[in-house]
């Protein structure tokens, strides 16, 4: 089963797997087994025993404290795992897990998982470092969902097309998100994306291309977004992603992995026509210390607006946001030097050939 091409490249970047050689997944992953989800169905409830872990191959599954009407504890996309808690003895369940879309999973046993780390020092490290980032924050996060919950109770937090968070929540999101990181000092960016020329694309190929757009724009948003980032699909044609622990730099990189995954990928219509190459333009701002959401949703807008009227398919970000970042920099030097890949962000290292400090290169 493992021998599948888009298996295997799932799992070679899937932070279980992360850096175990090939050829020993490929031996102790054979025999593992598909399973497929829909939408809405639950994978693990509370007080479950349970003795497989689940990689996901592709869609969403929610970690909730309840089965329906709350904010998950976490949203869980490809490559990542679920269960694992299961291999360290008789744990049982704590919380529900739900495909928040349609899902395809690996389903690994236990003595496959066990050969394999006894026979990749990797691998056992990996699992470790897995447990570790899902056991300390567990705790916190969900006593605060369930003081949340109620306001939520009775409603859909997931936008059905796209399988994004909706409008709603991910603006709840923010609001919670931006108390938790920006007070604790640590940088967090919004970023805004909107699909460009997407009006001339419905009047052309109808309601049905339009909302094909929708759904891949989304899914090539996630593969590109970390776990803890918070993706949400506004309306029509516009997305929000709060990128926390993110400096204006790295958020602006983010953009245009994303700018560049989506120019690059195709469109195909249930007819199996494929559409022509579709582009995004990007807006992104840093979040502040006395932001409230208003405030930093509507930086990011007017980057975003910047953006379309520079004539799409490019990335473009606050200016305060780099003149206070770049201060910041400067006064932290002494004791850290960052190193940037996004370097049109910092022209002083391109003294010879300056480029404008306000749209990222379309590479």
């Amino acid at each position: 089963m493992i021998r599948s091409p888009e298996i295997f490249k799932v799992l070679q970047t899937a932070p279980l797997f992360q850096g175990v050689p090939s050829k020993l997944l490929i031996l102790t992953l054979s025999e593992s087994g598909l399973r497929t989800l829909n939408s809405g169905e639950a994978l693990l409830v509370p007080g479950q025993v349970n003795n497989v872990i689940y990689i996901i191959l592709s869609g969403r599954l929610s970690i909730q404290t309840k089965d329906s009407g709350v904010e998950p504890v976490a949203m869980l996309g490809e490559g990542e795992c679920v269960g694992e808690e299961s291999l360290i003895g008789d744990v049982h369940i704590p919380a529900y897990v739900i495909a928040a879309t349609d899902c395809k999973l690996l389903v690994i046993g236990h003595a496959a998982l066990w050969e394999l780390i006894d026979s990749s020092h990797q691998a056992a490290h990996n699992m470790l470092s897995v447990l570790s980032m899902r056991i300390r924050p567990a705790n916190p996060i969900m006593a605060e969902n369930h003081e949340f919950h109620h306001e939520f109770s009775g409603t859909s937090i997931v936008d059905e097309m796209t399988g994004l968070y909706n409008q709603q929540w991910i603006e709840e999101k923010i609001d919670r998100c931006l108390h938790r990181y920006v007070f604790d000092k640590r940088p967090s960016c919004l970023m805004m994306a909107v699909i460009d020329r997407f009006k001339e694309l419905g009047e052309k190929y109808g309601q049905l291309g339009s909302e094909q757009v929708l759904r891949d724009t989304a899914r090539t948003m996630l593969s590109c977004l970390r776990p803890d980032d918070q993706a949400g699909h506004f309306l029509g044609e516009q997305f929000a992603v709060f990128m926390p622990n993110t400096t204006l730099a790295d958020g602006c990189i983010a953009a245009e992995r994303l700018r560049t995954a989506v120019s690059v990928s195709v469109v195909v219509l249930p007819s199996g026509d494929a559409l022509p190459p579709i582009s995004v333009s990007l807006g992104v701002s840093l979040a502040n210390l006395d932001d409230t959401p208003a405030s930093l949703f509507a930086r990011a807008n007017e980057a975003l607006q910047q953006a379309t009227e520079s004539g799409g398919n490019c990335v473009k970000w606050w200016d305060k946001d780099m003149e206070r970042e770049t201060a910041q920099l400067s006064a932290d030097i002494d004791t850290a030097l960052p190193v940037k890949p996004f370097m049109s962000l910092w022209p002083v290292a391109q003294p010879e050939k300056q480029k404008s400090p306000r749209t990222a290169d379309k590479r």
